[in-house]
């Protein structure tokens, strides 16, 4: 056997007596006499094979040294005198790398490479770099998600989370909140102390805070895809900054969809989204309606937004940004104000206007994107306010990526999983006629 195949052996005895321990540490207890037994004889045969595998070591290396032919002393050197170095990075990659981001971007795309290695296609050398190099290999457990797949490494994970972000704008823009087990209840003021008028022999009227409790449930969302099963050391940085991207949009682009879609049944996790329950019938305070016609969006005016801002109560005003699709902020908001005159040469051709009558545009891939011809009677065109006082986005830490070796053999290809746990719940939007909320809607009239 070589010298990792021997180390791989040995790690794996010592892991075997470390459930050992595990067990009757969990179960608050020691070790029975069979489960002492059991702990001694893998402990030996870990140091057994370790010493092996030292022996095995010593002899890979006297023969390599006494076989090794000689070398030139002689090293180049520059007209001033100076040395010419010869470096060979490991950090080898085509292209730009563009989920990993920072200074470490190419190490941490190689580290998650390698972890990739170690774990989906069950690499021997690989995995004795983790330890080495203090990847963690760590299968899941604890119910964090569902049993089985391995735990994404840190580095891994924090450029899932970026591009999360980067790409959701429900995570962008919602409060987001840790969730510490799959089911979480958070406090809500829903009401405060009212000061009265004393007479001069008058009790003072007692009034109490009012609380009530956003409930957040995590859901399971996991994407499927592929990858190659003989995956080689210099493309390690690129399949890992692929994965990593592919993640991040499948799970943001579900994310977006339940926050402003979701209907509240299976295909969209029991979540309902904020333009759903605009319209359930039970929150009209929740939107304006468009002057008619305004039912598309060249429509749509200065007057039809004024109304919407008006709305907006004050204490949302501060944090309040225009949610829109890529197609509204276009037809709509660039068109207005390129209309309004004033506009110069320079912002013409720079083409990005961020922001209307102050305040920022945030673009929602999940909202309406429709031709400017396609009408939008009795729906919620676009949204204005603060989102992260009417939602709560609730994450469950932990993705874990699983493989199949068996579907996609014929291919050499293995099957990737990817999980994620998360909640959104819209609890604050608005009720009955005339009582807004954080947000307000534009409904389309015909």
């Amino acid at each position: 056997m070589t010298v990792l195949e021997l180390r791989e052996k040995a790690a794996s005895e010592a892991e075997a007596a470390r459930e050992i321990r595990d067990k009757a540490d969990q179960e608050n207890r020691g070790l029975t006499e069979d489960e002492a037994t059991g702990f001694d004889k893998h402990l030996r045969e870990a140091e057994r094979i370790e010493q092996e595998a030292n022996r095995q070591q010593k002899l890979e290396e006297t023969e390599a040294r006494l076989n090794k032919a000689q070398e030139r002393k002689a090293t180049p050197e520059l007209a001033d005198g100076g040395k010419i170095e010869f470096v060979k990075s490991d950090l080898f990659t085509h292209g730009q790398v563009r989920a990993f981001q920072g200074p470490t971007a190419k190490k941490d795309a190689y580290y998650s490479g390698k972890w990739l290695m170690a774990t989906m296609l069950d690499d021997a050398s690989a995995r004795q770099w983790c330890r080495d190099h203090g990847v963690e290999i760590r299968v899941q457990t604890e119910g964090v998600n569902a049993a089985g797949g391995f735990v994404v490494p840190d580095t891994m994970e924090t450029a899932v989370i970026n591009l999360r972000e980067e790409y959701g704008a429900a995570r962008r823009n919602a409060r987001v909140v840790p969730m510490s087990s799959d089911h979480t209840i958070i406090p809500r003021r829903a009401g405060g102390v009212t000061a009265y008028f004393v007479g001069e022999t008058d009790a003072i009227t007692e009034s109490d805070m009012n609380w009530n409790q956003v409930e957040l449930t995590a859901k399971e969302l996991g994407a499927l895809t592929r990858m190659s099963a003989s995956l080689s050391e210099d493309a390690i940085i690129n399949v890992a900054d692929a994965l990593a991207a592919e993640m991040a949009l499948a799970f943001s682009t579900k994310e977006d969809l339940c926050a402003v879609d979701g209907t509240g049944i299976g295909i969209h996790g029991g979540m309902v989204g904020i333009r759903t329950k605009m319209i359930d019938g039970t929150h009209v305070g929740s939107y304006v309606e468009a002057i008619t016609p305004g039912d598309n969006w060249v429509e749509i005016d200065d007057a039809d937004l004024t109304n919407v801002m008006a709305a907006l109560p004050m204490y949302a005003r501060r944090g309040a940004k225009w949610h829109c699709s890529p197609v509204a902020k276009v037809a709509v908001f660039d068109r207005l104000i390129a209309a309004a005159g004033g506009t110069t040469m320079r912002e013409k051709q720079d083409g990005n206007v961020g922001k209307y009558m102050g305040y920022p545009i945030e673009e929602w891939a999940a909202m309406p994107t429709v031709d400017t011809t396609t009408t939008l009677n009795d729906v919620i065109m676009l949204f204005f306010g603060d989102y992260s006082l009417a939602a709560t986005l609730g994450s469950r830490r932990g993705i874990t990526i699983a493989k199949s070796a068996d579907r996609y053999f014929e291919y050499n290809q293995i099957a990737i999983r990817a999980i994620e746990r998360f909640c959104i719940n819209n609890h604050d939007i608005g009720g009955a006629a005339g009582v807004r909320g954080p947000v307000v809607g534009l409904l389309g009239t015909s």
